[in-house]
């Protein structure tokens, strides 16, 4: 299928006073309609900064998408958008549910004008017309009694509800793609279940293609069609979710799946953590970025960036280990990689 979003060699660099902080480096990805495309990985590889970056949330001067990026929505270059059409693009074209809904709302503000602010301005409606609507997407996603919480605070709902509101904001021009940025963190696991459940059913009927940001490893497993594991603001592997998860191949990937509990294990046992921390991204890391965390670490991993290899037409990883000169070791599955 065509891609409505191509990125290609993303860079993004914060201007600090300690100097250039290289958040993304080089993130390349294809996104077609309807399908959902997961970056996981641990806080600050970079997958936030990506999903902003989408939107040209990056701001200079102190922050700044480096020349030689490339975005393209269904062929339309996003970096030379000017302001009144990055205004359209932004809400009407891609919508965001950002990570944390308490700060992410208006506190003086009603629910239901911020969501009308957005219909008022994308799809042209009157004040009527767009209040009629926000109560229509407050039904849509699922709120009970939406004609009286169209007038309510954020203050005044719970948790799980404010998601919803930022879903119905998102989602109320319709657009083509939705980026969901840890839309479930800080809610209990009913309240997660909901809110996937709702992403889901609202993905099927408005064929809306999403961008799912998140460290949760079981809601990417039961969500997303493919992962990308982000590491020191790289892409280490990618694949479709059942490559991922039954046959990773990077060792970072290996950490991630090692720990996740594990449901009716036999015996009890420590859950693994990953030792050390990831590297200094004001570095320019000419080498492996994980080679100082990795027990499978060879002299090359210190001296050069591994080429990405090719395992199968949607699976790719990053590892010297899939070189053929690389020993033979144990993986995370206990087989022999070749």
């Amino acid at each position: 299928m065509e891609a409505i979003l191509d990125v290609k060699n993303l860079h993004v660099s914060f201007h600090t006073y300690a100097g250039e902080v290289r958040a993304v480096r080089g993130v390349s990805f294809e996104l077609t309609r309807g399908e959902t495309l997961a970056f996981v990985g641990e806080s600050g590889c970079g997958k936030t900064v990506t999903a902003k970056a989408i939107l040209r949330l990056i701001k200079p001067p102190f922050a700044e998408i480096k020349e030689g990026s490339q975005m393209l929505f269904q062929g339309e270059d996003v970096l030379a958008m000017d302001r009144k059409r990055l205004q359209a693009y932004r809400g009407n074209d891609v919508g965001m549910i950002f990570q944390d809904p308490m700060t992410s709302l208006n506190p003086p503000m009603t629910c239901g004008k911020q969501i009308m602010e957005a219909l008022q301005l994308h799809r042209k409606l009157n004040k009527a017309e767009a209040r009629a609507e926000a109560i229509r997407m407050l039904q849509m996603v699922r709120i009970p009694d939406a004609e009286t919480r169209v007038d309510a605070y954020p203050h005044q709902l719970s948790g799980g509800m404010r998601q919803r509101v930022m879903v119905a904001m998102a989602l109320s021009c319709s657009p083509s793609i939705l980026i969901a940025d840890e839309p479930t963190t800080a809610l209990d696991v009913t309240i997660q279940a909901q809110i996937l459940d709702l992403l889901a059913e609202l993905q099927q009927e408005l064929n809306t293609a999403i961008i799912l940001v998140s460290h949760d490893l079981g809601v990417v497993a039961s969500f997303a069609d493919r992962i990308q594991v982000m590491y020191a603001g790289q892409v280490v592997e990618r694949g479709t979710v059942a490559e991922l998860f039954d046959n990773a191949r990077h060792p970072y990937t290996w950490a991630l799946l090692s720990s996740i509990p594990k449901r009716g294990a036999a015996t009890k046992q420590e859950l693994y953590s990953l030792k050390g921390t990831p590297p200094d991204l004001l570095l320019p890391l000419e080498h492996c970025p994980f080679a100082a965390r990795c027990e499978y670490c060879m002299q090359i991993c210190r001296e050069r960036m591994p080429d990405e290899t090719e395992l199968s037409g949607t699976h790719y990883v990053s590892c010297w280990l899939m070189h053929p000169n690389a020993p033979k070791v144990k993986s995370f599955y206990d087989r022999e990689v070749d």
